[in-house]
C-alpha cells in the first residue's frame, strides 16, 4: 500500500482494539495512532511529552497507572485522559493545547523515571561499540531504512540499544527485545505492545495498528531478533521478516533489525529468495567485533577509576599468582562483558570493606572467588 493512503484510523475491516480489566494497560485506553490523531492541534513538544509519557507508562518493563502518573505530575486523572481522548476544550468547545509549564512536569517526569530505570542497571559506559551501535542507530534514523546490526553475544548490543533508545525517546524511538520461539503471533504482540497497542486482537488486526501506530521519523529497534528462528515452523522466521518488511514498506520509518551472525547467516541463506527484499532495502550493514576489544575494555576500567593493566603486570592473592590482562583477555573472549563487571562490582565490595581504594588486588580476588564458587565441593579427596 502506497504511503500516501495511510491514515490515523484503522482500516474499515479493522475490528478496534480492545481494552477489558482493570488494569495498568486498560486504564490507558488508547492506542499511540489514536493519540497522535487526538492531539493533532497541540505543539510540537506536547506531542513528544504526551506521547512519550504514554508509551513509557504502558511499557511492560514499568508499568505505570493513569492515575499514578497524574498523581505524578500534579492533576486530575480526568484531565489527564481528555488530554489523551482530544477532549481537553474551553467553554466554547475549542480545542486546547496542554499548558507549557504542565508538558515541562511531564518531561520532568519521565526524566527522574529513567534515571531510576538506569540506576537498576548496571550504569552505562559508551565504549567505542556503543558509539558505533549509537550510529547505526542514527543512521537508520536519517535514512529511513533498515540497519542491520550484527555482533555476538555479550558486546554490548542490548545495553547500547536500550541506552540510545531511553536517550532519544522523544515518543520517535521504540526498543522491542524479541523472544524465542514465540512465532510470527509472539513477535507481532511484543512489537505491538511496544509502540503502545493493545494485543488483544488478531495478527492482522495488529499488524495494520502497528503500522498507523508508527510515523517516518520515528525509529522501530528489533533486538535480539536471531532467537525467532527457534520456533516449530521452518518457514515461521521468514513469515517474520517478510511482515517486518511490510510494516517499514508502508511507513518507511527508520528500523534497526539486531542480532548475532546467526541473523545473518540466516538471511543470507534467504537472499534469494523469500528475503531478498528485505536484503536489498537494508543497505547499512554495521559488523560489531567478535568480542569486547582493548578500547571498550579501557573506557569501562576508567569510569572504576582503573587504569589498564600492562602485560607484565602480576596480581599475587592467596598465594596464586595472575596477571589482570591475560584475566581480561580469557573473559572478554570467552564470557563477554558481563564477566568483567561483575568481577569488578564485587572488587569494588571487597575494598570496600576494608576501606581500601580499588585496585587490581581486589579484582583478581574477586575472579579467583568467582571461579572457585563454580566448582563443585569434593570433600572425600
Amino acid at each position: 500500500m502506497p504511503a500516501t493512503r495511510r491514515s490515523n484510523k484503522p482500516a474499515d475491516n479493522v475490528v478496534p482494539e480492545v481494552y477489558s480489566g482493570d488494569t495498568i494497560r486498560s486504564s490507558w485506553p488508547f492506542s499511540t495512532h489514536q493519540i497522535r490523531a487526538n492531539i493533532a492541534h497541540c505543539s510540537p513538544a506536547t506531542k513528544e511529552a504526551l506521547v512519550s509519557a504514554f508509551l513509557w507508562c504502558t511499557d511492560d518493563k514499568h508499568p505505570i497507572h493513569k492515575s499514578e502518573f497524574a498523581r505524578r505530575i500534579g492533576h486530575a486523572e480526568n484531565t489527564v485522559y481528555k488530554w489523551y481522548a482530544g477532549k481537553y476544550r474551553n467553554a466554547e468547545g475549542q480545542q486546547l493545547d496542554v499548558p507549557a509549564k504542565t508538558v515541562d512536569k511531564i518531561n520532568d517526569f519521565l526524566a527522574l523515571e529513567r534515571e531510576r530505570a538506569a540506576g537498576s542497571r548496571n550504569e552505562f559506559v559508551q565504549t567505542p561499540t556503543a558509539r558505533k551501535i549509537w550510529l547505526a542507530c542514527d543512521l537508520a534514523r536519517e535514512s529511513q531504512t533498515p540497519v542491520f546490526v550484527i555482533g555476538r553475544s555479550h558486546v554490548g548490543k542490548t545495553i547500547a540499544l536500550q541506552n540510545y533508545a531511553a536517550q532519544h525517546n522523544h515518543g520517535r524511538t521504540v526498543y522491542c527485545r524479541m523472544k524465542a520461539a514465540s512465532g510470527l503471533g509472539g513477535m507481532v504482540r511484543r512489537i505491538a505492545q511496544s509502540v503502545g497497542v493493545s494485543p488483544n486482537s488478531s495478527t492482522a488486526n495488529l499488524v495494520d495498528y502497528i503500522k498507523h501506530a508508527l510515523t517516518k521519523d520515528m525509529v522501530l529497534i528489533l533486538d535480539e531478533i536471531h532467537l525467532l528462528q527457534y520456533t516449530y515452523r521452518i518457514s515461521s522466521f521468514f513469515a517474520c521478516l517478510e511482515v517486518v518488511r511490510e510494516i517499514y514498506d508502508e511507513v518507511k520509518c527508520g528500523m534497526v533489525l539486531c542480532g548475532t551472525q546467526l541473523l545473518l547467516d540466516k538471511i543470507n541463506a534467504g537472499a534469494k529468495g523469500e528475503l531478498e527484499q528485505l536484503m536489498r532495502r537494508g543497505v547499512h550493514r554495521v559488523q560489531l567485533p567478535a568480542m569486547p576489544t582493548k578500547a571498550d575494555i579501557t573506557a569501562v576500567l576508567k569510569r572504576w577509576d582503573l587504569d589498564f593493566p600492562r602485560r607484565d603486570m602480576h596480581a599475587v592473592v592467596q598465594g596464586v599468582d595472575e596477571q589482570p590482562y591475560a584475566v581480561l583477555r580469557q573473559l572478554a573472549r570467552h564470557d563477554g562483558f558481563l564477566s568483567i563487571t561483575e568481577r569488578l562490582r564485587y572488587a569494588r565490595k571487597i575494598a570496600g570493606k576494608r576501606s581500601e581504594h580499588l585496585n587490581w588486588l581486589h579484582f583478581i580476588e574477586a575472579h579467583l572467588t568467582i571461579v572457585q564458587q563454580a566448582q563443585p565441593e569434593e570433600d572425600w579427596s
